[in-house]
């Protein structure tokens, strides 16, 4: 197998283990234990970790090695002011550029979105990747592209907060009402509001995250 594929392979692996919470925020990660869990070379592991790191997943522990990167208040609230600054513009572009078979298939997601957390991650993270692609603008989708992946494990936490995931039902519906109506207006400003509870949501998540002070 190519050692592209093979980075492909390990980062793939990597991330799903972040967002199903099997590596925890703050994890310390060593290159053997991944040489050994995805049965790939040193070199590919080398690769797909600093990847995951411009990425933003991983971070610099104390001392030598990686470890998954831990989100506090205030760099969920930077990178919240970023999404709130080019979601909305991405589902904008996304009515005005999108194709019709592009359109469809996001609005051919499962309505109401699936009550398994599992499944409902696994299509919120659809969405996020088919309004980027419909968008189409490399820029933009490089820059959310980072954002998503770094949001997307506080995800499992925040739907956990009271009225959250029926909260964001009602969202979504309003983003894909603009998009069947093809109205690239009403889609920024439906998105906007979206980003802007996810955020309070975000931030109520990060704070049940936190270690308690004493």
């Amino acid at each position: 197998m190519p050692e592209e594929s093979l980075r492909g392979r390990v980062v793939q692996a990597i991330r799903q283990a972040i967002f199903s919470g099997v590596l925890a925020p703050g994890q310390r990660l060593t290159e053997r234990e991944l040489v050994e869990l995805t049965g790939v070379s040193r070199t590919s592991v080398r690769e797909a970790l600093r990847h995951l790191q411009a990425l933003g997943l991983l971070e610099t522990g104390r001392g030598r090695g990686l470890r998954v990167a831990s989100l506090d208040r205030d760099s969920v609230q930077h990178i919240y002011e970023v999404r709130a600054a080019l979601e909305p513009t991405a589902a904008e572009l996304f009515v005005k550029r999108a194709s019709d078979a592009e359109v469809d298939e996001l609005l051919h997601l499962p309505d109401p979105l699936p009550d398994d957390l599992e499944q409902r991650l696994e299509a919120m993270y659809h969405v996020d990747e088919l309004l980027v692609r419909g968008a189409r603008n490399p820029i933009l989708a490089e820059i959310l592209e980072s954002l998503h992946t770094r949001i997307h494990a506080l995800r499992r936490v925040s739907l956990s907060i009271p009225g959250r995931r029926e909260a964001s039902e009602r969202e979504y519906d309003e983003i894909f009402a603009a998009i069947r109506a093809r109205d690239p207006k009403r889609a920024e400003r439906a998105s906007r509001r979206h980003v802007r509870a996810a955020a309070e949501a975000a931030l109520q998540a990060v704070e049940l995250l936190e270690p308690r002070r004493p």
